[in-house]
């Protein structure tokens, strides 16, 4: 089988005198060294807060600037919104004011248009009707002046010459009348 080697028993007094005696040992040996990084361990701990401490306040003023920058940026923002809101108002009520103005005179025009068409036909009747009036007297003048002839005619005995020039009177009469 393996030896086993001997391992002394540790009494606990034992234990504490030997790590007391070991601490010394290292305090001498690494004493100087340990406290030279102590001392540097603190030191950088202490620059290291007053660093965070720096940059916290960095960070602290930045964010105030950007939250100072941000607010007048809003700020303007609703003003040029405002200002664009009244312009796009002023608009909006010009144009209804314009559309209003096209509508009463489309209006106007609508009854100055009727009330013309309408003039327009009574005059247009009117004239129909007196030269239909017109018409109709010499065309009944006429009609006598041929029973007349014809009459004439058959009393005379007159010849068709004449018979023909009459009738070429009153056809060129009518024609007279019909152009004006």
């Amino acid at each position: 089988m393996a030896d086993k080697k001997n391992i002394p028993t540790q009494d606990p007094d034992n234990s504490s005198a030997n790590s007391s005696e070991l601490d010394t040992l290292r305090h001498i040996v690494f004493g100087a060294a340990k406290a030279d990084l102590e001392r540097g361990l603190s030191e950088l701990s202490r620059l290291t807060g007053e660093h965070f401490q720096r940059l916290e306040q960095q960070m602290a003023l930045q964010m105030k600037q950007l939250h100072s920058a941000m607010e007048d940026g809003l700020h303007r923002l609703e003003q040029q919104l405002a200002v664009a809101d009244q312009n796009q108002d002023k608009k909006a009520e010009e144009l209804n004011a314009y559309a209003d103005k096209i509508s009463s005179e489309l209006e106007m025009a609508e009854a100055n248009s009727k009330q013309e068409n309408d003039e327009l036909h009574q005059r247009l009747d009117k004239e129909i009707s007196v030269l239909t009036n017109s018409f109709n007297e010499q065309l009944q003048q006429a009609l006598a002046n041929l029973a007349k002839v014809s009459s004439e005619l058959n009393t005379s005995k007159t010849d068709r010459k004449t018979l023909a020039k009459l009738l070429n009177t009153v056809a060129t009469n009518l024609a007279t009348d019909e152009g004006e």
